[in-house]
Order: C-alpha cells, then structure tokens, then sequence
C-alpha cells in the first residue's frame, strides 16, 4: 500500500550505492551544474539528493518483492545498473530489461551487471519486440526517456500488457516545465495509488519530482 512506502529524505545510501551513483552519474552532474552556472555549493547540495533516487527505488523495489524490472531510458545507466545491484545483492532470481536511442552506458558497469541486465539499443518498440519473445511478466517499470506531450501514454501503452499482476509504475520529471507532466497526471487521475514525491533539485538548478503507482494501469 501507498501509505507503507517510506519518505526519500529519511533513508540512508548505502556506500555501495554511493560509489555507483560517483561512477556512473557523478561526472554527468558535474557538467551539468556547470554548464546551468551553479556554484559548488548549489552543486553539492543538488549532488546529496540526487544519490538518494537510485537507492530509494531500489528500496521501492525490495518492499514489493520486485524481480522483473523495465527501464525507457537508459543514459548512463544509473538506475539500470542500481537495480541490478539490488538483485545481485539480494539473491534475487530477476532481470533488467532497459532501452534508449543511444548507448552511453558505463562500460565497466555493463560488464560488471551483465548477468542481470538486457540493453536494447531503440525505442519502446524495440522494448517490446524484445520483451514479447520471451513473455515475461514485469513487476517494475521505470519510464524516464522522452518527456514530450503524450509520449509516456506511449510509452505505457507499449509495455502495459507485460504487467504483473501487481506491478510498480515510476514516472520521472513530474514538473510542469516538461510535456510529460500532463501525460503523468491523465494516468493519476484514475489511478488513486499514487505518490508524487520531490527528489531534489536536478544539477540546472531546477526542480525534479517523480510518480510512484501501484497497480496496473
């Protein structure tokens, strides 16, 4: 239930997920607060929140007894290779499937993980094709590629029918600068087990929320 699911300002990162988030991410933010002028100070404190989302979605996941795990959006492969870690760690008989238009991932981390992960180099289509051969069912879905108007109802629209029965949805970018936010608020509407929660700022500077659902949609 919503209501069992903790707070991500009260939990603490393990080292272990710390030092993935300082591998994988770290650089990336560094250029970003940068590029947006932000000073070390602003930096930093954008950096101590933003390491607490991979390991606080894997938390999510452990609560629910996730093993099956889609990602839309690779990048780096921060939250990619976070919850292959999570299952390494846990002994957990489960995969994670993610797909992105370009491969930047961590090339140490692809082959540190790649008993757990499945990199599809395409869009949801390429998801699906690869995920409707082999006809799992996913107890997790991460959705953080494009964050145009009506592409995350795609994106869901694409993977809906791999649901488990009781499948986690997270949808990142809930702000109002991006597209996506209306997209995110049509599947909340009717959806009422949700949680919109703040991650912190993203290293511009600007605000970054994320939607948790519970449920299929």
């Amino acid at each position: 239930m919503i209501e069992n699911i903790p707070e991500i300002n009260d939990i603490e990162v393990s080292e272990d997920y710390k030092q993935l988030w300082q591998d994988v991410s770290k650089p990336v933010q560094v250029q970003k607060a940068v590029n947006h002028g932000l000073s070390q100070e602003a930096a930093e404190k954008c950096f101590n929140q933003l390491v607490k989302r991979p390991y606080y979605l894997c938390e999510i996941a452990k609560l629910f007894n996730v093993k099956n795990i889609v990602e839309v959006g690779t990048a780096q492969g921060l939250q990619f290779f976070s919850f292959a870690h999570y299952l390494k760690q846990n002994n957990i008989d489960g995969h994670v499937w993610s797909a992105d238009i370009i491969d930047v991932r961590n090339k140490e981390y692809a082959e540190k993980y790649k008993e757990y992960t499945t990199f599809s180099l395409g869009d949801r289509v390429k998801l699906y094709t690869v995920l409707n051969k082999i006809d799992v069912k996913i107890d997790m879905f991460y959705i953080d590629a494009s964050h145009d108007k009506g592409d995350v109802l795609t994106d869901v629209e694409w993977l809906k029918k791999f649901q488990g029965d009781n499948p986690v949805w997270v949808f990142d970018d809930y702000d109002e600068r991006f597209g996506c936010y209306h997209d995110i608020n049509q599947i909340i509407a009717t959806n009422p087990q949700h949680k919109i929660y703040r991650v912190g700022n993203a290293a511009s500077g600007s605000p970054n929320h994320q939607v948790l659902v519970l449920g299929q949609i």
